[in-house]
């Protein structure tokens, strides 16, 4: 789970684009050795964003709470251009397991065609950027010509294509992948709920960013974000937003079941 989130915006949505939409479970909570600490953001610094971008941020592990302090704070601002830009930090999303992640508006729209830094260490003293595109923990982006008001829609319905399912003496991970293609060529991601199929059960939110072909939600032996029972049927509703903020008209909703192991693993058993 260490690729980034996401692929430059373009302000033109004329081609279709798949992506894999992959889901990780449980793994064990007290399982931390060589994870890091840190910080994501999306869209991912370097990419190309449209004037009105909204962005998003999440804290891993260690960082949770810290990000999560900064809801409704005025720390943050993006530098560029004529003026700086402040930023409101908004209510996002929260996982169970070890992710949070906040949504970052700026108060006006950023000017076409110019470079942008968000004074994110300013906020988050000594804070490690986990997708650092430039390699300086820096995270800035450049505009495009124009805003996007385009809302995105999938054109072929999401589905199951393939499950994973590992367990070390670290922990356990659970992959469910999906396919679909969607008509938005820029940075989008999911908000995805989930509940049991059957039975009473607490439901699980959380937003899941769209790296080209590919997303990725989920649990490794660091953190993640959908806890699976082995084999158990799930139901998972998808809403589909780009990096402006603007909804697809409709959501879409599958029903899945988590992967189980097929092969015993008799060296996990001794003592």
């Amino acid at each position: 789970m260490d690729a980034s989130w996401c692929r430059p915006v373009l302000s033109m949505r004329t081609l279709l684009t798949s992506f894999v939409f992959a889901l990780v479970g449980f793994a064990a909570a007290d399982a931390h050795a060589g994870c890091d600490d840190g910080v994501r953001l999306f869209p991912t610094p370097g990419a190309t964003v449209p004037t009105n971008v909204q962005f998003v941020l999440e804290g891993l592990s260690g960082e949770q709470e810290r990000v999560s302090a900064l809801v409704g704070s005025s720390e943050l601002a993006l530098f560029g251009g004529k003026e700086t830009i402040p930023v409101a930090v908004e209510k996002g999303w929260a996982s169970s397991m070890n992710r949070v992640a906040v949504r970052l508006k700026p108060r006006r729209a950023l000017e076409p065609n110019t470079e942008y830094s968000l004074g994110l260490t300013r906020a988050l003293p000594k804070v490690k950027l986990v997708n650092d595109t430039f390699g300086d923990n820096t995270p800035r982006w450049r505009t495009g010509p124009a805003a996007d008001t385009v809302a995105p829609k999938f054109t072929t319905r999401p589905a199951v294509s393939e499950g994973f399912y590992q367990r070390t003496k670290d922990g356990l991970t659970r992959t469910l992948k999906l396919r679909t293609q969607v008509n938005d060529l820029g940075a989008s991601y999911l908000v995805v709920s989930m509940v049991r199929a059957r039975g009473m059960a607490t439901k699980q939110q959380y937003l899941v960013p769209v790296e080209g072909e590919t997303a990725t939600l989920g649990h490794d032996v660091c953190s993640g974000s959908f806890g699976f029972d082995d084999g158990r049927a799930y139901k998972l509703t998808i809403e589909l937003i780009d990096a402006a903020g603007n909804r697809a008209p409709s959501t879409v909703a599958i029903e899945l079941s988590a992967p189980k192991p097929t092969t015993p693993e008799p060296e996990l058993q001794k003592k």
